[in-house]
């Protein structure tokens, strides 16, 4: 019997492989697909990041509040304000010093205005830093000559830390997008939080009803 051999022809044409239209025809469908899935890869990494950054933000204002939950030195909270929250101004950009600060006022601005809540581990609030997160506290009381005792509506601002590091100002009033496609406007607060504050053995009664009940016409609800 004899066996016939194929055409030497028909054996390369089996085992040739793709020819060169073929494969720019497949880097250009890759390209394609490329070009649609990394914008929507984008903005998936960027908002879980976002994401992230107003968790870290919630807690570092619950961290604040329950500072002053606990501290019944009157001197270490904000001073009452009868002006509203709402209306408080924003910290100054620039002017920041938070070093060697965990979790503690920061020395400047002076005072009780910033409050340090360390992000990243390192002991201090920077303002290169994207961890680290500064609050702003502003307490109101509407009655006249009220003092942390008498107790205060506080609103917690939290700011990025590295929204200090330039001179342009902080903003107000709107907070941050958790959905984003960039690195957020770090620029505006992470979150804002209100609450009631009173001082263990100061604050009583009386004091929290005059400040729910400014009007001297209903000053007897509270006798």
């Amino acid at each position: 019997m004899k066996i016939r051999k194929l055409p030497g022809n028909l054996r390369q044409s089996a085992e040739a492989g793709f020819t060169i239209i073929e494969s720019l025809a497949a880097i250009i469908i890759v390209t394609i697909l490329m070009v649609g899935i990394t914008p929507v890869l984008g903005i998936a990494v960027a908002t879980r990041v976002q994401a992230r950054r107003v968790e870290l933000g919630q807690q570092a204002a619950r961290t604040y509040i329950d500072y002053l939950r606990s501290e019944t030195d009157t001197n270490n909270h904000p001073t009452p304000s009868s002006t509203l929250p709402s209306a408080a101004p924003a910290p100054t950009a620039g002017a920041f010093n938070c070093n060697n600060n965990h979790r503690a006022y920061c020395t400047v601005p002076a005072g009780r205005q910033l409050y340090c809540v360390d992000g990243d581990g390192d002991g201090s609030c920077k303002p290169d830093s994207v961890a680290d997160m500064v609050v702003q506290g502003v307490a109101f009381n509407p009655t006249t000559g009220a003092t942390p005792a008498d107790g205060y509506r506080l609103l917690a601002r939290v700011y990025r830390a590295d929204a200090f590091g330039d001179a342009i100002a902080l903003q107000t009033g709107t907070q941050q997008a958790a959905f984003t496609g960039g690195s957020g406007n770090r620029k505006a607060p992470v979150v804002e939080i209100s609450t009631e504050i009173s001082i263990s053995g100061s604050t009583d009664y009386e004091d929290f009803c005059s400040r729910l009940n400014p009007s001297a016409a209903r000053a007897d609800a509270c006798n």
